[in-house]
């Protein structure tokens, strides 16, 4: 497992400054071949060096063959001096989603901080990466018995959130098996108060009415037969309307009267906005069920959430998914302004979600943020991702 802290800290997910920040850039992320010259990973991640907070220190993995296009983009932002770049092997096959291998902690004892790994990883080459950037760099790594990913996981100021459905795998994957005399609730916090926080006390997120999975169904479109794919990531048994909670949930500080402000997706917010109809597979209900249990504790903000599709034609495929504007980065610090960086999705085809862009800038301004409007990011939304 490694060396066990002593005292962890989760670094948080949105109070305070944005430090330092690591990227894992594949060269599918780099390279136009096929691309007709733009590779729109690339344009996102321009766009996003450009917008970062000006103290902002940056850790890049990359494969060898992107690293010298990466350090352009590094150069051209004026972020060479803040960035580290560690460049490995092509044949690595890790993914844009730098968060989701583990979650980043601080040893409160001597202010190191580490990678925490989950006992499994199911996804491509990303398990190796905590391994990779701890042996090029200050940031140690171990292992916890624990089943989870960091897009699960939000951390606020005295407090995390953490899906459900993964502390329920970790306990039917055999992950940890409590004696019978033992509360298996229990056995659970104490290894998130070991690994995770010793301060913190986890909060569940997950609804309490029925939750849709995926499903894949044929569907006649323009005469042809095609298949159409809804509740993508869902899997059974889920408790959960999107596979990681930071697609759907925004933390945004504290409010004057000492509330912990939250933003909640809202499926049906949206659909109003763009004049869509209602899906039935946009969930309204069960995102409606999580935001008012968390209301209960928290001062909720709803926001919009637009359920769109993208037609793979070569496979004759339709996909649904949410553009997520919750999926952002928050940058808190302690001498202010506070900024958001927020993905958008008015582009193109989908020019009609620009009345949802606004409406989720709208809500961030009004609760005192300046708002950093990103590039397009439906090639990560269609893949059930963002920036977060």
């Amino acid at each position: 497992l490694g060396v066990e802290p002593t005292r962890p800290e989760l670094i948080g997910s949105a109070d305070g400054a944005i430090g330092r920040l690591l990227f894992t850039i594949p060269n599918y992320a780099v390279t136009t071949d096929g691309l007709d010259g733009v590779n729109p990973y690339a344009v996102v991640y321009r766009d996003l060096f450009e917008k970062l907070p000006a103290a902002t220190e940056l850790v890049v993995l990359t494969h060898a063959a992107a690293s010298g296009e990466v350090g352009r983009w590094l150069d051209d932002a004026g972020l060479s001096e803040r960035a580290s770049v560690i460049d490995t092997d092509d044949f690595l096959g890790f993914s844009i989603w730098a968060e989701d291998g583990y979650v980043a902690i601080r040893e409160a004892e001597n202010e190191y901080a580490s990678l925490v790994e989950p006992a499994y990883f199911p996804r491509y080459g990303d398990a190796l990466v905590a391994d990779y950037v701890s042996s090029r760099s200050d940031l140690a790594k171990l292992q916890a018995p624990l089943y989870f990913q960091g897009g699960n996981v939000l951390v606020g100021d005295d407090f995390f959130f953490i899906g459900i459905d993964y502390p329920l795998n970790t306990l039917r994957r055999g992950i940890i098996r409590p004696a019978e005399n033992e509360d298996p609730a229990a056995v659970l916090k104490e290894l998130y108060r070991r690994f995770f926080d010793h301060r913190r006390a986890p909060g569940y997120v997950g609804a309490t009415v029925m939750v849709p999975i995926e499903t894949s169904e044929p569907v006649e479109i323009d005469g042809q037969r095609w298949t159409e794919v809804k509740h993508a990531g869902n899997s059974p048994g889920t408790r959960q309307p999107l596979f990681h909670i930071d697609m759907f949930i925004s933390l945004a500080g504290r409010a004057a009267d000492g509330r912990y402000r939250l933003l909640v997706g809202d499926p049906r917010a949206a659909a109003v906005l763009t004049g869509d109809a209602l899906r039935p597979h946009a969930m309204a209900a069960v995102f409606d069920n999580i935001a008012g249990q968390l209301a209960r504790d928290f001062e909720v903000h709803r926001n919009p959430l637009p359920l769109v599709h993208v037609d793979y034609v070569a496979d004759r495929q339709r996909l649904w998914y949410f553009a997520t504007s919750n999926n952002a980065l928050v940058h808190m610090p302690n001498d202010g302004p506070n900024v958001v960086l927020m993905p958008s999705y008015g582009h193109g085809p989908y020019e009609r979600l620009r009345v949802t862009d606004e409406r989720n800038k709208e809500i961030w301004e009004g609760l005192g943020f300046e708002v950093r409007m990103l590039g397009d990011f439906h090639p990560f939304a269609a893949n059930l991702g963002a920036v977060h």
